[in-house]
């Protein structure tokens, strides 16, 4: 098969975006407006408001920092702003995110207040934009490219053309050796015998139906159930058939 290159943004520790934004990441919800303030001061930001934080504590808690330090993480994200009403919690989301090498700087409410804290990071966050402007696009081989899908809202033309679509731009990828992530992992429902045929190592395919039929088991245990949570209006429509969005992952 012929090598595919496209251009993108090496990052410091060798992971490739297709954009170069810098992130303005709330740790909680009260960080939120300054966050955004931030991003319309600032020209060639974006912020990332959320309306979690508060009240979370243990796995919970835990599951929030870890999404948040891998949106600063992201490779397309050349430099990140983390701003929270906490110190300590904002450096544990902007330590990680800083194992990347990528420029990140942390700015606390407590202490300082949100009309410091916007002048303050607007500041830094115009020094990171700087940064990013000078970053290049740079050939790299198509392999090098992590990619994300997810379902929008299903509708009558999803099953007929943008699922299978996806599907085959997906393979097209794999082929070429990228790496695609799914991450509706209960949306399976219905195909993954589908998804689990199409995996020609028996272990690995292995690994994968017992993936599946944990998350299975952990939906059932919080009273919930796969199948029954479809919405009716898709259920009673013509496309039921194509309800699961597995076939995203399929031709």
């Amino acid at each position: 098969m012929e090598k595919v290159t496209i251009k993108g943004y090496i990052r410091e520790n060798g992971s490739v975006g297709i954009r170069n934004h810098v992130a303005i990441i709330p740790v909680d919800d009260l960080s939120n407006s300054a966050a955004v303030a931030v991003s319309r001061i600032i020209r060639g930001t974006i912020a990332l408001p959320h309306p979690y934080g508060r009240l979370q504590f243990g796995k919970d808690l835990d599951l929030l920092f870890h999404i948040l330090s891998g949106t600063g993480a992201n490779p397309n994200v050349a430099g990140a702003i983390v701003i929270g009403i906490e110190d300590n919690w904002a450096h544990k989301v902007a330590d990680k995110i800083a194992e990347t090498g990528k420029p990140v700087e942390v700015f606390p409410i407590e202490g300082n207040g949100d009309l410091r804290v916007i002048e303050k990071a607007s500041r830094k966050a115009k020094e990171f934009v700087q940064y990013a402007s000078e970053k290049q696009r740079t050939e790299v081989d198509l392999s090098s490219i992590v990619v994300s899908i997810k379902c929008g809202e299903s509708d009558t033309t999803s099953g007929l053309a943008s699922n299978p679509a996806t599907g085959y731009a997906v393979d097209r990828l794999i082929d070429y050796e990228a790496t695609v992530l799914f991450g509706e992992t209960s949306e399976l429902t219905g195909a993954e015998d589908i998804v689990a045929n199409r995996i020609p190592d028996p272990a690995l395919r292995e690994k994968f139906m017992k993936i599946y039929k944990e998350y299975v088991s952990f939906i059932e245990s919080q009273g919930a159930s796969g199948i029954k949570t479809f919405p009716s209006k898709i259920k009673h429509s013509p496309h039921y058939l194509w309800k699961s969005k597995a076939l995203l992952i399929t031709r």
